[in-house]
């Protein structure tokens, strides 16, 4: 990992900490950034002003996408101003004159000169010519979604984990969140009761798997709630189960052009989840499927994995040995050939006759005819 260079634009020789950033800044961000700030003000003044985001994760014992967030932040209020290498690469930290910077403030989409006009489904009846459009209700677009009046959703920003939450939201999916976006993420907050913290997880997630949809994002929320997922590692631990099983069996089934359809999902959700099989078992479930059926059967994938549930079969190695064993017991007592079914050719009784004893007397009824006949 490349190192970070540190740049002083700031006149002090020691460390110096604004008293702007005491009043201002710090009592609204995230202590983890603060952490962070100040860790990158302590390391301007040492000897060698060479540092890496490894260095200052193992540091906080965080990851470096923590630390890279935290960074970009402090650079949304102007504080930082970061530089990439042609890689995109962090190369180097320019820290800023807070006296110049702009404090922070409410996020611009609830700012009274930023909130734009959404036609709504249902006119409006405009009561008087001093009617606030923030008083009406924003239309959501998804069915089944409560909707929020702005004085609803002013109230959610101005709680710092949620401001802080927008922001990020905003970094992620690279542009300002519209009302009709914002009015999801408030819902998966107050209706769905997801934490800020598991929200920014399945954000991050998302996006880093090249799904960018809020709708999509939607299904994910609304499944984490359905299963009861609270905790930032049980989030991360879904997203990255969910994810590697999701392409997994996507791959072993050959499946291309779509994504997976409900229903297919909550076999997925099934086999890892209630009966707890790792991906390469229900790989393997699912290449004996495309053997068996030369299709994408997830029913009868799903009646390989409930017999194996329910022998006691968990593991590779389980399957093999229980494989060994099939096939001993076949040699031991090898299935009998299926009698011929009747027809008009084969209508008759069959019976276990002495075959040999059989040519015996015909030989012998031969040999009578020809002394007869003599």
């Amino acid at each position: 990992m490349a190192n970070i260079t540190l740049y002083n634009d700031q006149p002090a020789s020691a460390t110096f900490v604004p008293n702007i950033f005491i009043d201002e800044y710090m009592r609204q961000a995230n202590g983890e950034y603060v952490k962070i700030y100040l860790y990158i003000l302590r390391n301007l003044n040492q000897s060698a002003q060479n540092v890496s985001l490894s260095v200052i994760a193992d540091h906080f014992d965080c990851t470096e996408r923590d630390i890279l967030r935290a960074l970009k932040y402090w650079e949304k209020l102007r504080l930082f101003r970061l530089e990439f290498d042609e890689k995109q690469n962090l190369a180097g930290i320019h820290v800023l004159d807070a006296q110049n910077a702009s404090a922070p403030s409410t996020p611009a989409a609830f700012q009274a000169d930023n909130i734009p006009q959404k036609v709504s489904a249902t006119p409006v009846q405009k009561e008087s010519d001093s009617t606030n459009i923030t008083d009406q209700f924003i239309q959501a677009t998804d069915t089944g979604k409560r909707t929020y009046t702005m004085d609803e959703m002013r109230t959610f920003a101005s709680r710092e984990n949620v401001r802080e939450l927008i922001f990020i939201a905003e970094q992620y999916l690279g542009r300002t969140l519209t009302q009709s976006d914002l009015n999801t993420v408030f819902f998966w907050y107050d209706e769905l009761k997801l934490s800020t913290e598991v929200i920014e997880v399945i954000i991050e997630n998302c996006v880093a798997k090249g799904k960018t949809s809020l709708h999509y994002m939607q299904k994910v929320a609304e499944d984490f709630a359905a299963r009861n997922i609270r905790t930032v590692e049980e989030a991360k631990a879904a997203m990255n189960q969910g994810g590697s099983l999701y392409y997994a069996v996507v791959k072993a089934f050959g499946i291309r052009g779509r994504n997976l359809v409900p229903a297919e999902q909550d076999f997925l959700n099934q086999w890892s989840d209630r009966m707890g099989f790792s991906t390469e078992v229900i790989v393997e479930a699912c290449s004996r499927t495309i053997r068996s059926t030369h299709e994408a059967n997830f029913a009868y994938a799903n009646s390989i994995l409930k017999k194996w549930y329910e022998n006691g079969v968990h593991t590779l190695d389980d399957i093999a040995k229980s494989d060994s064993i099939y096939q001993q017991s076949q040699k031991k007592h090898p299935q009998k050939n299926a009698a011929p079914k009747n027809n008009r050719f084969i209508n008759f009784q069959q019976r276990d006759n002495d075959y040999e004893e059989l040519q015996k007397q015909l030989l012998q009824k031969s040999l009578l005819n020809k002394k007869s006949q003599s």
